[in-house]
């Protein structure tokens, strides 16, 4: 007997000391890494970066994973009570492991209740990188979170650690910690949850992926599963049984948000900002080779995972409001219009090409496409990465094209390049783009691509010209399916909107608006301006023989007007004054500049009219405030250039001009009065965009390309500048007939339904009122039909058209 006694007590004393022998290896490292006091006092996490609306509001967010810090005075009670109740009642009274639970949890082996406290679960998820499912491994890491969880308690407070956990867990579905969760399942913040919702998101934490809210079949689950937390809470006296009874009937109440790069709000606007902002964070001193901008230890700062605030010059509900108007008009008319037209061409949905020119369009539109990168080697499959990481190998005797990058490391194996086109002619499984939601078809990608090519495409940019804070930025008409900026990428043809640069030159020589021209054609001849033959010009709808004022040339855009301006002042005139105007892109002073050939981009154009409502002077346009750390430390505060482009009494008579387009002048052969973009104040019964006020001022300019393919508006009031482009990707995607493809028609009703959401919004602060005029102009005589008018006494002679814009 006395043996046997001695044999246990052996027993015993080993298994003691191999117990202790186990947690000292593990705490001295012996066992494999441990986290440094370092390591546990600032604990390692990538933190999402957070873009702010010029009005507080969240429009997006730069992440790895998707999480944004809280403080515990963030944190509903309602979330520290369930957690406290369902994961480990006794946090307040143990120092990190609970002896008693561990115990309980030997002597039952688990079958009631574990006994992971709170501490050890965050040290887990601090620390343990993946859960060993070796079963002597995972005893080891184990004692490992025992020994992180006593030095946790030591260095942080309770309400710390409850903060630590709330922070680090991840909801699933790109919401990782509770701010994250509590916006992503509810559109709220952390401090405002009620009971069933906190219930609910702590309920996730005994396995995310089982008790996962938003998919359907789940849901009975996930409620089951917060009425457990909900009943714990009632144990732990946190709420009656009153309460209990109430709240676990409740539905899940889910009001559910997706986060993704290429949803939400300004989805154009933050992928435009994603790049200033690297360009920004990348700069280094030439000298020294530092980073400018850095963090302590000198690296540079990440957008992904250093928890930047980023302030932006958008406003959350003009930028909607734009949003919602493109989409309005483009989805319930417009394209609409578009898609019956196109359907009748036999060559979908082109017009007049031939098809060899069809083919060179979609052999190039093949090769810009995912599709064909990857299979071209030029594109990993899985992550996308392209470049360098993808390469050529050859496995077991095939070739395959292998990314290596290292959390990637994908392969697919190599097509023969002439198999390529055989590819794109094959129907496949795919979701496309359609204005009442994806569509889930069988299609094969060439007809992909001609679909894609059938939608007509938009840009908007609306502008603070006293200020130069752009408020609201629209680059397209769904970034996930279109991701081309068609505010600051694309450039086009401007048309008619190019000729207010050409008028500003008559009025700053000294014209007056209302100085009369005759409307006959005018010819630029064989080698003035370089020209290689005679060029005239002509107006639609070849109508001559009269005198008309500069005013209502402009307003109705004839172009033989602009032609008699653009010979007096000259193209290279006209291209400096673009320039100083804020113009960058390379134009050609060439006299059909009179007509608008020039590509340019959106945000140039709004640019370079916001002189015009700024008394003559420029302001540079910006979209970024400040940048400031995760501390709240600014790091980039951007300067802001200011250009005097004229004087401001010019800059107001071309406001004056260009009201003619909107509000109409009285010319012409039987003495109208007319104006291209008149239909604004108009009350037609079938269009919601029209019935604006005849006494609200708006200074603007239609705009319409050769053959319809771009339909401009830019239009002025005092206080905002904002400029809006509609037409297809691809050129010869466009409507036949001009009465449905100019700017009147296509472009103007998007500036009318999102200026009249602005007005409604008196927070906002745009206001109607008049442009104010300069004091030296208070008695000036602008209307053209007053035989008083300033100005009649021109005398051309006097005109010198060189040196005017040097």
């Amino acid at each position: 007997m006395k043996k046997y006694i001695i044999i246990f007590w052996v027993i015993v004393l080993l298994g003691l000391l191999s117990f202790f022998s186990m947690f000292y290896l593990a705490e001295k490292g012996f066992l494999g890494k441990m986290p440094t006091i370092e390591d546990l006092q600032n604990p390692r996490s990538d933190l999402a970066s957070e873009v702010y609306s010029s009005d507080g509001k969240i429009l997006g967010k730069y992440f790895y994973q998707n999480r944004t810090n809280v403080h515990y005075r963030d944190l509903s009670p309602h979330l520290v009570n369930a957690l406290i109740s369902t994961e480990d009642e006794r946090f307040l009274e143990h120092p990190g492991i609970d002896l008693k639970g561990t115990f309980r949890a030997i002597a039952y082996l688990g079958s009631k209740g574990g006994a992971s406290t709170i501490t050890q679960q965050l040290a887990k998820m601090l620390f343990t990188e993946q859960r060993s499912t070796n079963k002597l491994t995972r005893i080891v890491q184990k004692a490992q979170e025992w020994i992180i969880s006593a030095k946790l308690e030591r260095y942080y407070t309770k309400e710390e650690i409850i903060t630590m956990y709330f922070n680090r867990f991840d909801f699933v579905n790109n919401a990782v910690g509770i701010k994250s969760a509590s916006q992503v399942y509810f559109n709220t913040s952390p401090d405002s949850l009620k009971v069933h919702q906190a219930a609910m998101l702590v309920g996730m934490a005994k396995n995310p992926s089982l008790f996962n809210p938003v998919k359907d079949y789940r849901k009975d689950t996930v409620l089951l599963r917060r009425n457990v937390v909900l009943g714990q809470m009632l144990r732990n006296e946190f709420i009656t049984e009153a309460e209990y009874d109430s709240l676990s009937q409740l539905p899940l109440d889910l009001k559910y948000t997706t986060v993704d790069h290429s949803d939400g709000t300004a989805t154009y606007f933050r992928e435009e900002l994603r790049g200033k902002l690297k360009e920004i964070l990348r700069q280094k001193n030439p000298e020294t080779g530092e980073y400018l901008i850095a963090k302590e230890n000198g690296e540079p700062y990440n957008i992904y995972s250093d928890g930047l605030r980023v302030f932006t010059t958008i406003n959350s509900k003009m930028q909607h409001y734009a949003e919602w108007s493109v989409q309005r008009y483009l989805s319930e008319y417009l394209q609409p219009t578009f898609s019956r037209e196109l359907k009748k061409r036999s060559n979908f949905p082109f017009a007049s090409l031939s098809e060899k020119e069809v083919e060179r369009v979609m052999n190039t539109a093949r090769k810009r496409t995912s599709r064909y990168r990857v299979l071209t080697g030029q594109e990993c499959h899985n992550c996308h990465r392209r470049g360098d990481y993808v390469q050529k190998e050859n496995i077991d005797g095939s070739d395959y094209w292998v990314c290596s990058a290292e959390d990637c490391g994908e392969s697919k194996r190599i097509i023969p390049e002439d198999s390529i086109a055989v590819i794109f002619d094959i129907p496949a499984k795919m979701s496309v783009f359609s204005w009442k939601g994806e569509i889930d078809t069988l299609m094969s990608p060439n007809d992909s691509i001609r679909y894609y090519k059938s939608f007509l495409q938009s840009g908007l940019m609306s502008l603070d010209p006293h200020t130069g804070h752009i408020k609201a930025w629209v680059g397209g008409i769904d970034h996930k399916h279109f991701e081309y900026d068609h505010v600051s990428s694309a450039k086009r043809q401007v048309g008619s909107t190019f000729k207010p640069f050409v008028y500003a030159l008559a009025l700053e020589a000294g014209l007056s608006a209302c100085h009369l021209v005759p409307n006959i054609p005018y010819t630029f001849k064989k080698g003035e301006f370089g020209l290689l033959k005679d060029w005239t010009p002509e107006n639609e709808g070849d109508e001559y023989g009269y005198e008309v004022t500069l005013k209502y040339g402009l307003a109705n855009s004839m172009n033989t007007i602009t032609a008699w301006v653009m010979k007096r002042f000259t193209p290279q005139a006209a291209v400096a004054f673009a320039r100083k105007c804020g113009i960058q892109s390379h134009i050609d002073p060439v006299p059909s500049l009179a007509l608008g050939v020039a590509d340019l981009t959106l945000h140039e154009m709004v640019t370079a009219y916001s002189t015009f409502a700024n008394r003559g002077m420029r302001m540079e346009p910006i979209y970024l405030l400040r940048i400031e750390d995760n501390g709240g430390t600014v790091i980039y505060e951007p300067t802001q250039d200011i250009v005097e482009v004229m004087s401001e009494e010019q800059a107001y008579k071309m406001l004056d001009i260009m009201m003619g387009v909107t509000e109409g002048e009285r010319g012409g052969p039987e003495g109208k009065k007319t104006g291209t973009a008149m239909r604004m104040h108009y009350d037609s019964p079938d269009r919601g965009y029209d019935g604006i006020p005849w006494d609200y001022k708006i200074a603007g300019k239609t705009g319409t390309t050769q053959g319809n393919s771009d339909g401009w508006f830019m239009g002025t009031v005092p206080d905002l500048v904002t400029g809006v482009w509609v037409g297809a990707d691809d050129r010869s995607v466009r409507f036949t007939r001009t009465s449905l493809g100019q700017g009147a028609n296509t472009a103007l009703p998007i500036w009318c339904y999102y200026m009249k959401k602005v007005w409604a919004d008196s927070a906002l602060g745009v206001e109607v009122r008049p442009f104010e005029i300069p004091e030296s102009l208070k008695n000036y005589k602008f209307d053209c039909n007053d035989q008083s008018s300033d100005g009649q006494g021109f005398n051309e002679g006097s005109i010198d058209a060189g040196g005017l814009f040097d």
